[in-house]
């Protein structure tokens, strides 16, 4: 089980019965002189819906974020109740999957965390370590060491804030965007020229305007993606920080789903 506390970015808002975004509650704070009364007392886990959630108030050295309070527990099913599995899990765990067994996990994934309408994710009866993994698609056996031993993925909204402090830890990066495809060009080894892709994230900010937000490397998969439509989209890779602004890149090509937003 997890000993660091960990944060959240979104939470289950009882009075609405909805998930909603931590910058619902920062833009109120803002407001109102540091109080967040409205949302106090009724902010629960994301996933299991159980654990109590409070507001951590930004600093000079911190942003706002969320916490569970002490005293509340997440239910026995939920991935925040573990540690975040180490890079090198991760990505020994990923190899070892077929295409569809990633391509399944991630529609798990989405059908989590980008429906509209999330109802519970984490059954109110505790069924076991065993059950827990086959039902939480964020729940992955440590394959390393022990089997028996479950690890918990990251996840970070690609709308959400980002920035160097995030690190470059792998994550399960989700949300509502617009694609569209940038073929460039490079100079291999021999002095040749050779085409790669970038597909390029667009996500909508307070205003509903669609804004440029990254782009993911693709090398020589030209995705077919229309741009006028809106997917929900959900991949696991890292921040690079390299470039003049951060892109996603995948652990490999085959972490990475996109469907089109019902």
């Amino acid at each position: 089980m997890a000993d660091k506390p960990k944060s959240f970015e979104e939470f289950f808002y009882v009075k609405t019965k909805s998930i909603c975004s931590i910058e619902i509650v920062s833009n109120y704070v803002e407001k109102h002189n540091g109080e967040y009364m409205p949302y106090k007392g009724f902010m629960l886990c994301p996933e299991c819906q159980k654990a109590e959630l409070t507001f951590v108030h930004k600093s000079s050295i911190r942003r706002a974020h969320l916490k569970k309070i002490p005293s509340s527990n997440h239910l026995g099913g939920c991935s925040y109740n573990y540690d975040y599995a180490s890079k090198k899990l991760i990505k020994k765990y990923v190899d070892s999957l077929t295409y569809d067994q990633v391509q399944d996990r991630l529609k798990a994934i989405i059908n989590r965390l980008c429906s509209t309408e999330r109802k519970k994710s984490i059954s109110p009866n505790d069924n076991g370590a065993k059950a827990s993994s086959n039902q939480n698609p964020f729940l992955i056996s440590d394959i390393i060491k022990e089997p028996t031993n479950l690890k918990a993925l990251r996840r970070k909204r690609i709308a959400g804030w980002i920035d160097e402090s995030d690190g470059t830890d792998l994550h399960v990066f989700y949300g509502r965007v617009k694609l569209s495809v940038e073929e460039k060009t490079g100079i291999n080894k021999d002095e040749e020229k050779y085409s790669y892709y970038l597909l390029t994230l667009k996500t909508q900010n307070k205003n509903g305007e669609w804004k440029y937000r990254t782009s993911i490397y693709r090398g020589g998969v030209k995705d077919g993606v229309d741009e006028a439509k809106v997917y929900q989209i959900a991949d696991i890779g890292n921040l690079n920080f390299t470039y003049k602004w951060w892109r996603i890149d995948l652990i490999n090509r085959n972490a990475i789903l996109y469907q089109e937003s019902i």
